[in-house]
């Protein structure tokens, strides 16, 4: 009986390892699908990142100057004159509280001098 069992071994190692070969190949295959996956989500969220920060970065650069423009069309209508200090644009640009009410239109002067 002994002898049986060491005739059987071998076909037997022989079988388990074909099994095992083509388990291997399987895996390996399903390897190089996710490893492509991965590559691939990489690339995307890096194309994400960029949809991101690319309006951004414009936006800091060209948006100062064509807000510029609109600032200087507007400032008939806000009522604020060529040369005279406005107080929201010196808050605006960080100014440091010495507003000069002398230069506030008159119904501001009017309100600050007689509250009710």
């Amino acid at each position: 009986m002994n002898e049986q069992n060491q005739i059987n071994e071998p076909a037997e190692i022989k079988k388990l390892l074909e099994q095992n070969l083509e388990l291997t190949e399987e895996i390996y295959i399903m390897t190089k699908k996710i490893k492509g996956y991965l590559f691939f989500q990489r690339l995307v969220s890096l194309f994400y990142l960029f949809l991101i920060i690319a309006p951004i970065i414009l936006g800091i650069i060209y948006l100062p100057p064509l807000l510029g423009g609109l600032y200087d069309q507007y400032k008939d209508l806000l009522g604020i004159q060529a040369g005279v200090s406005n107080p929201i644009e010196s808050l605006l640009k960080g100014g440091t509280g010495d507003m000069n009410l002398n230069n506030l239109s008159p119904q501001i002067q009017e309100l600050l001098n007689n509250p009710r």
